[in-house]
């Protein structure tokens, strides 16, 4: 009963307190919707070593890409790595696979366990990653020239 007594009388001493103060109540914004981070891609360099080439084709690639992947690391590395073949260049023998940040090795393991694919018996190996299009693109006559010597 006195601890009732007690905490009611407190109380009432707060609100007396809180009533003769001048409260300032400032506003936050704030947002609740997390802004989508950009997703950042990385650009794998592959050169294609094919027994027939002419049968090699960039769906069929994207295809063999994406089923060798999943092979190895399931749907969680699939889905994690995103592999897409955005270029392919049968005269050079190269292409780049566009993949996620942390894909990166994961495509490069799994393009190397390929022997076979798109009809015909085929090496994917992987070169480099870079970070844009247009600079894999651009070092495409470097390694193949590389590749020429030797």
């Amino acid at each position: 009963m006195i601890c009732e007594i007690i905490c009611f009388f407190s109380l009432i001493v707060s609100f007396y307190t809180l009533s003769k103060r001048e409260i300032e109540i400032k506003v936050i914004d704030i947002k609740l919707k997390k802004e989508k981070e950009k997703e950042r891609k990385r650009y794998v360099l592959v050169q294609v070593i094919a027994e027939d080439p002419q049968k090699v084709e960039e769906k069929c690639l994207d295809d063999l890409v994406k089923e060798s992947v999943e092979e190895l690391y399931g749907l969680v590395g699939l889905a994690l790595s995103k592999p897409k073949v955005v270029y392919l260049d049968l005269a050079t023998k190269m292409a780049i696979v566009r993949t996620t940040l942390e894909g990166v090795k994961l495509v490069a393991s799994a393009l190397l366990k390929k022997e076979t694919g798109c009809g015909t018996r085929l090496r994917l190996v992987p070169l480099r990653a870079f970070g844009t299009l247009a600079s894999a693109r651009e070092r495409i006559p470097e390694f193949n020239k590389s590749f020429e010597h030797s």
